[in-house]
């Protein structure tokens, strides 16, 4: 991590480039085509175009660039470049503590803000939720997706991005990451982009006050398992 070099602007746009105009291809195409010439609920369809057209390859792409910048592509060395380290006490605290200013934060934007401007709140892409009859089997398959969607994520963005953004940005550096890590999702729904907003900024956030990447796979697993897990199952609507 001594070695560790700044990112130029060329590259942090580029990095964030290149999976948003995945995502997009994944969002705006993928998911119509198998929604319209296959009997896959579009659920499905999501995990499917999303998961091997964006988050696999992020997530093999982030342990590959980390493990070059490390020397090796051994976890011990690739998992020191992404910062993940073991939760410390204070760690603890700002775990904790995130989890419950993100829950807040976007509780109140999904249950106050988006009905007072008359935005629904659920993607395009959850439209049989709550899971019922015949659907219930896409809660056994859900969790390939969410593993490389939360590890594909955090790997990349907060893991091998961020460090050498820090570099760049300075103190800004949650701010402009959290808003590259915006535009990303633009191609899923202003309503999406909309309703997470604050784990945009949050996330970011603590992991440059901590330098633990750790801390928003924490956050980000259980705030998304959550998420998805109430919606599927009916606890909220």
């Amino acid at each position: 991590m001594n070695n560790l070099k700044p990112l130029t602007w060329n590259k942090l746009i580029l990095l964030f480039g290149i999976p948003t105009v995945l995502n997009a291809i994944a969002s705006r195409i993928a998911i119509p085509f198998l929604f319209n010439n296959t009997s896959l609920p579009i659920e499905i369809c999501y995990f499917l175009s999303v998961g091997l057209i964006v988050l696999v390859p992020m997530f093999f792409s982030a342990w590959l660039l980390s493990g070059k910048e490390a020397g090796s592509f051994k976890p011990g060395p690739v998992l020191q470049r992404m910062r993940i380290k073991k939760l410390s006490s204070v760690d603890t605290v700002w775990t904790i503590a995130g989890f419950v200013l993100l829950s807040l934060t976007s509780f109140l934007i999904a249950k106050i803000l988006l009905p007072l401007i008359k935005i629904d709140a659920a993607p395009f892409f959850f439209k049989n939720m709550p899971l019922t009859g015949g659907y219930m089997y896409i809660l056994y398959v859900w969790p390939i997706f969410f593993f490389f969607n939360i590890f594909g994520e955090e790997f990349l963005w907060r893991g091998y991005i961020q460090p050498g953004q820090e570099l760049l940005n300075g103190r800004w550096t949650w701010l402009i990451h959290g808003l590259f890590w915006a535009g990303f999702h633009i191609p899923m729904g202003f309503n999406l982009m909309l309703s997470a907003t604050p784990i945009f900024f949050i996330l970011p956030a603590i992991v440059q006050i901590r330098k633990n990447t750790t801390i928003s796979i924490i956050i980000h697993f259980v705030f998304g398992a959550f998420g998805f897990l109430a919606l599927a199952l009916g606890a909220v609507r």
